[in-house]
């Protein structure tokens, strides 16, 4: 078993997540790509035993420790690895490893307009938040939104880590060993004076206040966070806690968005959308997806799996 050439057979696939789960007297390593999980073969306890040894030696994680959750990353490839660790109840440790893509040039999108669209509808200032799920690209667009404005505006992002190195922004990184979350770089960014901060995601209620008050205090700030839809953002940043009245004062727009199989067998992105400022520019997921089945950019069948992706 060669470990490099599983590595590549997944990059191959641009899968975003690989497991090595234990299962019965074996274990399986599964990829997600497209949305769904794949097997690709079954390992014996001891290959898998050494693949998880392998990896942690490369991700400078504690070879020993099998039962604590452990956190590394490495790169492959030129390709930026995120591995996660656990052992579950019967002591049987558990693996995934997250691949971070090299997307400089952008997201390919089923309908051509959209990322226009997205373009028109960014504010000068407030709170935008874009939703999905992992592997979704939602970083990959809101870099490619930022560019634009990168020879005239000072951009600042904090991000848990890195995903995408922009030399014309200024990057800083989480370093939760160390103290340094999310809203303490966001309070020390605000010293730097950037007009837009781009925060990684909203995770926890301290983070989703700090983005909240740096929204109203006149900056435009941009982020992500897990809900099933444009409008389940706001409800989601509630649910963290956050003033109601602020955050309607604040939040001037969300997309949720997602990568399909399209019918020529490449990846693309379709979004949903809602502006605050400009009703015309938002539209539904349902609208958006069959606006692409009318266009042949996608299947009949990929249009029923993703009719109700937001509530599946």
């Amino acid at each position: 078993m060669s470990i490099d050439s599983i590595l590549k057979e997944v990059m191959q696939l641009r899968a975003s997540d690989l497991y090595l789960l234990p299962y019965q007297s074996k274990y399986q390593l599964k990829c997600h790509s497209q949305g769904r999980s794949h097997l690709l073969r079954q390992l014996s306890l001891e290959e898998a035993h050494q693949f998880i040894a392998t990896i942690k030696y490369r991700s400078e994680m504690n070879i020993s420790e099998s039962r604590r959750p452990q956190l590394g990353r490495f790169t492959f490839e030129n390709i930026w690895i995120r591995v996660s660790t656990v052992g579950d109840f019967l002591d049987r440790e558990t693996l995934v490893l997250r691949f971070i893509y090299d997307q400089q040039g952008g997201l390919n999108w089923l309908l051509s307009d959209q990322f226009e669209t997205l373009k028109v509808g960014l504010p000068d200032a407030g709170l935008f938040v874009i939703a999905g799920p992992t592997g979704s690209g939602k970083t990959t667009t809101l870099y490619e939104l930022l560019r634009q404005f990168q020879k005239e505006r000072l951009i600042l992002t904090i991000e848990d880590p890195v995903e995408i190195y922009e030399p014309n922004f200024v990057q800083l990184q989480v370093n939760e060993a160390a103290g340094i979350g999310y809203q303490e770089l966001i309070k020390v960014a605000l010293r730097h004076r950037p007009e837009i901060l781009l925060v990684g995601e909203i995770r926890d209620q301290a983070t989703a206040k700090a983005a909240l008050q740096a929204a109203l205090s006149g900056h435009l700030v941009l982020s992500t966070i897990h809900a099933l839809s444009a409008q389940d953002v706001r409800l989601r940043l509630l649910e963290l806690g956050v003033d109601a009245g602020q955050l309607d004062v604040a939040l001037q727009g969300t997309i949720y968005q997602r990568l399909l199989p399209a019918v020529d067998q490449k990846i693309a992105a379709l979004a949903e959308f809602w502006f605050k400022q400009d009703q015309q520019l938002s539209n539904t997921w349902e609208e958006g997806l069959y606006a692409a089945l009318q266009a042949k950019k996608i299947t009949s069948a990929t249009y029923q799996q993703f009719k109700k992706v937001q509530t599946t």
